[in-house]
């Protein structure tokens, strides 16, 4: 399985770095994908430096399982270039994982999904959301489809093992679908 990074200046260090290692020792492939490929890309703590593998001319949801948007400054950058915005609406409609932490709901909000969703997010993007209709949930991990979202580095475990847990199929995956009926023997 791939996933998608999405990763502009300013991601918060500990919300890149926790979740792409875990999912890395997982076996998955993770591309960060940056507005240009090559472009050295900092934390904001400047703990993290790491280089967009791709840019977002270069990809395109249908090649990806599941999209990460990391928190921090990251996602108020990268909203502003219409082809990321462009880029997650067409992940979420696919209808694939998107986790996203922090601040990263930013770009949810840019791409016009969030009204009706049931979501988290840093403190002051949580009265964002509900003041353009989410339902907001302080939790470490919110669940609502095909999203993922959590709070703050606080949460990175917990938000780390939602993700790989729902790319796993496993119970908390299961039980956002619906039931199948039970087979005739």
């Amino acid at each position: 399985m791939k996933i998608a990074c999405v990763l502009g200046q300013g991601f918060e260090d500990s919300e890149f770095r926790v979740p792409y290692d875990r999912l890395k020792e997982e076996g998955y492939q993770v591309d960060i994908i940056g507005v240009k490929a090559g472009e050295e890309l900092k934390g904001k703590k400047g703990k993290e430096t790491v280089k967009a593998e791709k840019g977002i001319d270069q990809v395109k949801p249908d090649d990806y399982d599941a999209l990460l948007i990391p928190g921090g400054q990251s996602p108020d950058h990268l909203r502003v270039d219409k082809r990321m915005v462009e880029f997650v609406k067409a992940f979420d409609k696919s209808g694939k994982l998107i986790a996203a932490v922090c601040h990263g709901p930013q770009l949810l909000i840019a791409a016009h999904l969030v009204k009706g969703r049931t979501l988290t997010a840093w403190q002051t993007i949580q009265d964002d959301l509900q003041q353009i209709g989410a339902n907001v949930k302080d939790e470490p991990v919110v669940r609502d489809r095909n999203w993922i979202t959590s709070r703050k580095p606080d949460d990175l475990k917990q938000f780390s093992d939602a993700i790989v847990d729902a790319l796993e199929g496993g119970d908390e995956a299961r039980a956002q679908r619906p039931s199948e009926p039970a087979a005739h023997p």
